[in-house]
């Protein structure tokens, strides 16, 4: 090897790490605080820009002391902030099947921040426990009860949930089977964090080691048992945060 091509190679191994530094300093620069305002983005599940999103600031001491704002057409937001404690919470609205749902966005750090201002990242996220404690979730909640002169263990019991058509995000989704004390049916008669979406339903329970079909019914909508129906997710009322469904298993 030639002395031109072992220095090229030696001045190529030198500048290695500072184009690495000089990324990290660049990646830092973007992220910094701005002086004086709360910044940040907010994306969906694609990592894609989320125009309209509400950004709300909570001040962590005084009761109902609150800063809002919006996001643009390019997710961005940025509000100024007043002295004091505050924490970034972020929502957005989306129409689905004819509905329109509040959905709370996750926050890349829950840390309170002062006038000095702060940057805070949201995602939407179809499930996952929020992280302020362990019980917010961002998927659904399904409220599961007997039917009168039913009473079979619910250990015994399956339920099937299978997309019917795109959930929520447009995804496809997949199919859940869900028994007691897995990670989706965590309590007896409480389903918790199901990705919002349509879903055909159908239940069965283990009897002699073999699983039999049950007979279902769509409480919100008072219809009769079936052996499947096709469950939707309410949103909760008065704009909340959250999708609620409702499933009574008989026999």
């Amino acid at each position: 090897m030639n002395n031109t091509k072992v220095s090229t190679l030696f001045l190529a191994a030198l500048a290695l790490p500072l184009l690495s530094a000089c990324e990290e300093s660049r990646g830092t620069e973007a992220a910094r605080a701005e002086g004086g305002y709360a910044t940040g983005t907010v994306v969906d599940t694609r990592g894609k820009p989320i125009a309209g999103a509400k950004v709300l600031l909570d001040n962590s001491v005084f009761y109902a002391s609150y800063i809002h704002g919006s996001t643009g057409d390019d997710g961005r937001y940025r509000i100024r902030v007043q002295p004091g404690a505050w924490r970034a919470h972020a929502t957005f609205t989306k129409q689905y099947n004819g509905r329109t749902y509040t959905l709370e966005l996750h926050p890349d750090a829950i840390d309170s921040f002062d006038q000095d201002g702060a940057v805070r990242n949201f995602t939407w996220q179809l499930e996952g426990r929020g992280p302020v404690n362990d019980y917010s979730y961002y998927g659904g909640f399904i409220q599961l009860s007997a039917a009168v002169g039913f009473y079979e263990d619910f250990n015994d019991v399956e339920l099937v949930l299978t997309p019917d058509g795109p959930l929520i995000d447009g995804s496809p989704g997949k199919q859940l089977r869900l028994r007691l004390k897995d990670h989706y049916w965590r309590d007896y008669y409480q389903v918790e964090d199901i990705p919002i979406g349509r879903y055909t339903v159908t239940a069965t329970i283990e009897t002699d080691g073999q699983p039999r079909p049950l007979r279902i019914q769509d409480w919100h909508e008072e219809g009769e048992f079936v052996p499947a129906f096709q469950l939707d997710f309410l949103p909760e009322s008065s704009g909340s945060p959250g999708a609620k469904a409702s499933i009574v298993i008989g026999d």
